[in-house]
C-alpha cells in the first residue's frame, strides 16, 4: 500500500478559540482513528501545482482541482478546517489509492466526497466490487461518509452519481437527483444527535431516500425545507457493527462555513461526525416508559461575612435560617482599627431545605420522553432526552416545585451524556448555571455557561455499581450587578448606584453516579463556592497627595467581601 498523506495541524483548542466552539477538551488517553479522505476518485493532477488547493495555471489546470481537499486552505469548499475540527477523534489522511480491503485494513473511517465520473476525467468509476468492499468495512465496525452535491441532471453531472448509489444502496439509502439551493437547516432542541447548535448550513445540495431495506436504526439527521427539494439531506445508517453518514452537500464541510460561529455551524458539523463513533459504556440513560423514580433532594446555602455596614447580611432570609457567629481574629481587629467598624463578629447565615418528588417517565416520541416532576402539591412537565437534558418545561403548578424547579431541570440529572464517551473522556457543553443567591432563596438568577464534563469511570455508591461523571463550571463575576445576587424585592437595599462590584466568581463541582446495570441516576452531589468583592458608596475612596505639581497619591479604599457556599444532593430510587 502506498503511504497516505497525513493531515494534522495545530491543536483543536487553538482553533476553538477562533471559531467559538466553547473550548472543547479531549481526554489524554483518547487516540484518534485514521480517516482516509479519498482523492483517488478525482481527476489526476500534479499536486505540486496546487499549493493550498489553488491551481497555479490556466482554467484547464483549475478544472483538475479537488475543491474539497483537506489540503485546500485557501478556497471556501476546502476541508482543511473540517479536518482539524474532528482531529481529536479522527486523524484525517488524504488517500490516493483505489478502494481495497488492504487500504481499509487499519482505517477507522473512509470519506468520499463528489467522486468524478471517468467520462468527465476521473480516474475510475465506482463499481459493485468497490461497494462490496465498503460494505464489509462498515459491517466489521468501520465508519463510512458518502457526500454528494446538487445533481439536477445525473447525465450532465460530473459526479459519479450512479457509483455513489451503488454504495449507498448497500445501506438502504440512495441519493436523489435534486437541487435544494443553499439553505440553513434549523436544529430542534430535542434532537438526539445535536446538543447546543441551532442551525447548520446546507449548500446547494441534493436529498436522500431511505429504502425499505434500511436497518430499523437508520436515522434522518437533517431535512430540507426548500420547496425546490424537500426531504432528508443527512442520514445516519446502521450496518453490522459500523455506521454510515450520507450527506447531500459537500460545501457544508467547507472552510468558509466552518467559521459561521453565529450559527454554531462548526459545532454541529463536529457533533454529526462524532455520531459515527461506536457507543461507550453509558451512551444514554436507560429511561423506560411507565417508570417512576422517587427523588429526595436537599440543599444547604451559607452566606458569610462581617455584618456591620454590610447590608446584604441583614437582608431577609428564608424561614428557618440559622445564624452562627464567631469573634474576629486578633489580626483582623488590629488591621481594621476596630473603632472604624465596631463589630467583632464574623457571621455565617445558614439555610437548609429538603423535599421529595416523583419523576414519572411517560411516552416516547422517538427523540425523548414526556416526563413529569410531581409531589402532593402539583406537577411540572418537561421533555426528558436520552442524554439527560430536560427541555421545553411547562409551568409548575404550586408549592415546592416552584422553588425547586431550576435545580430539578438543570442540576439533578447529569447531562448531557455523550454516546461515544469512554472512561477518561472530557468534553464541554453549555447549560444554565445558578448564580450565588446572597439571601439564600430558592430562585437564583441563571446564566448560560460552558461546563467541562469528565467520564471518571466506574465507582460504587452505597454498594450500587455505578459510572461516575463530573461537571465543573466556572463563572466570572466581574460583570455581575448587585441585583443579580439578591431577591428583586430588595434591589433598593443593594443597588448599582450604591454598590460597585469589583470582582468575584463561582466554582461549581458536580458529581453524578449512574447505575451500570439500569443506566439510571443513583446519586447527585453538587458543591459550590463563590465570593463577591465590592465598594459601598457610604465609604468613598480618598487619598492624601504630596504636591500639586507632582502628586504622589496614596489612596485609601474600603472593600467588602461576602462568601457563598452551596451543597445540593439528590438521591434516586426506582419505584
Amino acid at each position: 500500500m502506498k503511504s497516505c498523506c497525513s493531515f494534522r495541524v495545530s491543536s483543536f483548542l487553538a482553533l476553538a478559540l477562533i471559531i467559538g466552539l466553547g473550548g472543547h477538551l479531549q481526554a489524554a488517553t483518547a487516540q484518534p482513528g485514521r480517516l482516509l479522505f479519498d482523492d483517488y476518485y478525482q481527476k489526476p493532477r500534479n499536486d505540486a501545482l496546487y499549493p493550498q488547493g489553488v491551481a497555479r495555471g490556466n482554467s484547464e489546470l483549475r478544472g483538475l482541482s479537488n475543491f474539497y481537499s483537506p489540503e485546500a486552505t485557501a478556497i471556501p469548499n476546502g476541508t482543511f478546517v473540517f479536518a482539524e475540527l474532528i482531529a481529536d477523534k479522527f486523524q484525517v489522511e488524504t488517500s490516493g489509492e483505489p478502494i481495497s480491503d488492504e487500504l481499509l485494513k487499519d482505517a477507522a473511517a473512509y470519506l468520499m466526497a463528489c467522486p468524478v465520473r471517468a467520462e468527465h476525467g476521473g480516474r475510475a468509476d465506482l463499481t459493485a466490487s468497490d461497494a462490496a468492499i465498503l460494505e464489509r468495512f462498515v459491517a466489521r465496525g468501520g465508519a463510512l461518509i458518502l457526500i454528494a452535491n446538487s445533481i439536477p441532471d445525473p447525465e450532465k453531472s460530473g459526479v459519479d452519481f450512479a457509483g455513489l448509489n451503488l454504495i449507498a444502496q448497500k445501506f438502504g439509502v440512495q441519493f436523489l437527483a435534486e437541487q435544494t439551493d443553499t439553505i440553513s437547516i434549523p436544529i430542534a432542541n430535542d434532537h438526539p444527535t445535536f446538543d447546543g447548535p441551532r442551525d447548520i448550513i446546507f449548500g446547494n445540495g441534493t436529498t436522500l431516500e431511505i429504502l425499505d431495506a434500511a436497518d430499523p436504526g437508520t436515522q434522518i439527521l437533517l431535512e430540507s425545507h426548500s420547496e425546490k427539494a424537500l426531504g432528508p439531506v443527512a442520514v445516519l445508517a446502521i450496518h453490522g457493527q459500523g455506521k454510515v453518514l450520507l450527506f447531500g452537500d459537500a460545501g457544508t464541510f467547507g472552510n468558509a462555513h466552518a467559521f459561521r460561529s453565529d450559527l454554531d455551524h462548526a459545532q454541529a458539523l463536529r457533533q454529526m461526525m462524532f455520531a459515527l463513533l461506536p457507543d461507550g459504556p453509558a451512551p444514554r440513560y436507560g429511561w423506560k416508559e411507565g417508570a417512576t423514580l422517587q427523588v429526595k433532594v436537599k440543599q444547604e446555602q451559607i452566606v458569610s461575612g462581617y455584618p456591620e455596614f454590610m447590608k446584604v447580611i441583614s437582608l431577609p432570609h428564608p424561614k428557618g435560617t440559622e445564624v452562627f457567629t464567631s469573634g474576629m481574629r486578633q489580626i483582623d481587629l488590629d488591621a481594621s482599627g476596630l473603632s472604624a467598624f465596631g463589630s467583632k463578629d464574623f457571621v455565617s447565615v445558614v439555610s437548609h431545605r429538603e423535599a421529595t418528588f416523583d419523576l414519572a417517565i411517560g411516552e416516547s416520541d422517538g427523540r425523548g420522553y414526556q416526563a413529569k416532576w410531581s409531589d402532593s402539591q402539583g406537577s411540572l412537565d418537561a421533555k426528558l432526552l436520552p442524554s439527560g437534558r430536560l427541555v421545553n418545561p411547562g409551568m409548575p403548578e404550586a408549592g415546592d416545585l416552584v422553588a425547586w424547579q431550576s435545580l430539578l431541570l438543570n442540576d439533578a440529572i447529569g447531562a448531557p451524556l455523550k454516546a461515544y464517551a469512554q472512561p477518561g473522556e472530557i468534553w464541554s457543553a453549555k447549560g444554565l448555571s445558578s448564580l450565588p443567591q446572597l439571601q439564600s432563596t430558592m430562585a437564583p438568577r441563571m446564566e448560560l455557561a460552558s461546563s467541562d464534563y469528565t467520564f471518571e469511570g466506574e465507582a460504587d455508591y452505597n454498594g450500587t455499581p455505578c459510572y461516575l461523571f463530573s461537571r465543573v463550571t466556572q463563572l466570572d463575576g466581574k460583570d455581575w450587578s448587585p441585583s443579580d445576587l439578591i431577591d428583586p424585592a430588595y434591589a433598593m437595599q443593594f443597588n448599582e448606584r450604591d454598590i460597585e462590584i469589583q470582582a468575584g466568581g463561582q466554582l461549581t463541582v458536580a458529581k453524578y453516579w449512574i447505575s451500570r446495570d439500569a443506566l439510571l441516576p443513583v446519586h447527585t452531589e453538587i458543591k459550590v463556592s463563590a465570593a463577591i468583592w465590592w465598594e459601598d458608596s457610604r465609604f468613598p475612596a480618598k487619598y492624601v497627595g504630596s504636591h500639586d505639581s507632582k502628586n504622589y497619591e496614596n489612596w485609601e479604599t474600603t472593600n467588602f467581601v461576602a462568601t457563598y457556599g452551596r451543597v445540593f444532593t439528590a438521591d434516586f430510587e426506582l419505584r
